[in-house]
Formats: C-alpha cells, structure tokens, sequence
C-alpha cells in the first residue's frame, strides 16, 4: 500500500514546532475556563446559555490538543528507523499509554479517594471512570487513548488522501445524527444512550484522526499559508471562526436548555476551528512574540497535564464548597462573568503553581 509523501519534520526542529507548544499553551488556558465557576448551576441558570455562547470560541482547546497528539504520533512513526507496520505502532502506542498511564493512574486515584472520602457509593464512582467525570476534564485521556489506538489499528488506510476525506465525512454524518438526537428526532431512548456514554463516546472525536494525519501530511503547505497570511487576515479568519462557534452554539444552546454536556464538543464549528488555529499560528515562532511570552508559553506547554489533572481536580472541589455557600444565591450576568473571570485566574494559577511545586519534589512524570 503506497503511503502519502510526507513532510519530514524532525523533533530537533524546534523552532518549526514552537507553535505547538503555543497552541498547547492557549489551549490549556481555554480548558480551564470552562472550569471556573464555583457556584452552583441554579445560581445562574437563567445565564447559563448566554455563558456558553459567548465562551463558545474557545472550544477549540480539546479539538487542538486531540489533533496535535495525532500529530506527534504521525511524526513518531514516520522518523521511525523501523518500517511501518501494525507490530511498530502498537510498540510506540505501548510507550505512549505508559506515558500516559503513569499520570493517569496517579490522579484518577487522587479523585477515587476524594470520591471515597465525600462519601460516593462503589456504584457512583465506577459509573464516573466510565462516563470520565472521575475528576472534571478527565474524559480527554479517555478519548486520545482511543484516538491513538484506533489510528494504529487503521494508518494504513487512514494515511491515503482520499480515506481521510472519508473519514471527515462519516464525521460529519455521526455530528449530523447527534443533531438529530438533541432535537427529537430519533426516539427518548437514542439521546439517553448517548447522555449515558458520556463525553468519552468516540463518534464525537474520530474525526480527530484525519485532521491530525492531514496537517502532519501536509504541514509545508500549512506553514506556508499561514507565513503568507497578513495579520489583518489572520484576526479575520479568527473572529469568523469565533462567530460560527457562537451562532452554532446558540443553536445547541436552543435545543439543550438545561444541559450541554456531553455534547459540549458535537459541533461542526468545533472540527472547523481546528485547521483554522492550524493556519493562523503555523507561522509562530519564538524569535516572533517577546521573550517573557515565549517563557510562559513554554512553561505552560510544559505543565499543561499536571495543569489539566490538578485544575480538573480543584474545580471539582471548589464547586463542592461553592455549592453549599451559594445554594440560595443568585447571580446576573455581569456578576457570574466577573466571578468566572476571578476563577479562571484563581485555579490557572494555583494548578500551574502546583504542578511546579510536584515537580520539584520529584514527581515530574505526573505532571510534565
């Protein structure tokens, strides 16, 4: 089976590959500011669509992250000495699920225990690794270990142009088929199936797979458009991805009134966004942004798993405590934005200032 060309990026070309660690950047501090409210739901549920739609550009964050692991797994297999085939995938799979494992084993036992201490039944906590809820945020590792896996059992077929064409398509159809489910037009019984299943659902993220190979495929043509992209444009292209994920959103929003999750990433806005943070900042490099903002974008590049674990941990937290001082409370819109812009801060920096203190002590590998 005769494979796409490729361009060869190596690991060592890190000024090519900044702009992942940049992407990596502003998507870890996306992540954690759907985690930032720790006030109970029917404090503010009047605002809670309005919320999700104005937050709705920066849904771009799990969509990324999933693409760029594909990404560096693509690179992986293709600076290989070895030859392609199943049996070397499935080697560098085994080291990336150790890579992996190793954290996630050290915090879903972290939010076991802490689910154990505030009294969860066997059943609720079982129920939670499944539906990855175990600790907010910890569906992803759920969903790019399947990622990973599914792409070392279909590369092959995958790396052709025109199957990852076909493989966006039946994406397309799955997000298709969920619209259908939230707006009634399948039985009760299809959307409590997928209410059920939870975020970690793969027909959400297949797609994932493609847009990885592809950029990876492609990524000369990438970096040229985006060098060639003025940065007039390039804040074009932005705000009009911003607006279709807050038009898409405010749709969802419409159909979903009391609840978006799991279908917080079932947007066709969401797998746009994806080549379009791509093409924008393909061109990023560090002699191009300041010096101390290349210096946190690497440090948050760096942490951005202990980030993810402890902030998913905390915000759960938080909420719990929030919860029982706010029970009665209510809040308008302005007052909800400034208390999620406060919590935004509050847990980036407490997450980003613990992960750095686990690595001093010598657990690096839970957090980096």
């Amino acid at each position: 089976m005769k494979e796409q060309p490729v361009i060869q990026l190596s690991s060592q070309a890190s000024d090519r590959l900044f702009f992942l660690e940049f992407l990596k950047a502003i998507s870890i501090v996306s992540v954690v500011s759907f985690h930032a409210i720790f006030v109970p739901g029917s404090a503010f549920n009047v605002h809670a669509g309005t919320l999700e739609t104005v937050f709705a550009p920066l849904r771009f964050c799990v969509p990324v992250f999933l693409t760029i692991s594909i990404f560096l797994f693509e690179m992986k297999i293709d600076e290989s000495t070895e030859e392609p085939s199943i049996q070397s995938r499935k080697a560098l799979f085994k080291k990336r699920l150790h890579r992996l494992g190793t954290p996630l084993l050290f915090w879903f036992a972290i939010a076991i225990g802490l689910k154990i201490i505030n009294g969860n039944s066997t059943l609720e906590i079982i129920t939670q690794i499944f539906q990855g809820e175990i600790f907010t945020g910890a569906y992803y590792f759920l969903v790019v270990l399947q990622l990973l896996w599914n792409f070392v059992l279909i590369r092959d077929w995958v790396i052709q142009e025109k199957n990852i064409f076909t493989t966006i398509i039946i994406q397309a159809v799955a997000l298709l088929f969920v619209y259908g489910a939230i707006s009634g037009f399948f039985v009760d019984e299809v959307l409590k199936v997928l209410l059920f299943l939870e975020r970690p659902l793969i027909i959400y993220w297949f797609g994932y797979i493609a847009l990885g190979v592809y950029i990876y495929q492609n990524f000369d043509l990438v970096e040229r458009i985006s060098y060639s992209l003025s940065k007039a444009n390039k804040i074009l292209i932005l705000c009009f991805t911003a607006a279709t994920m807050m038009a898409e959103y405010k749709v969802i929003t419409v159909f979903l009134t009391d609840y978006l999750r799991p279908f917080d990433y079932a947007a066709f806005s969401c797998f746009l966004s994806v080549p379009m943070m791509f093409i924008c900042f393909a061109s990023v490099n560090e002699k191009s942004l300041p010096s101390p903002i290349v210096k946190l974008t690497k440090i948050l590049s760096k942490y951005s798993l202990g980030i993810f674990c402890i902030n998913g941990i905390l915000a759960q937290i938080f909420l719990s405590v929030g919860t029982k001082l706010f029970s009665q409370a209510s809040f308008n819109l302005t007052q909800i934005l400034v208390i999620k812009m406060i919590g935004w801060i509050v847990l980036l920096g407490l997450s980003l200032m613990l992960s750095i203190l686990l690595k001093r002590l010598g657990l690096k590998k839970f957090v980096c």
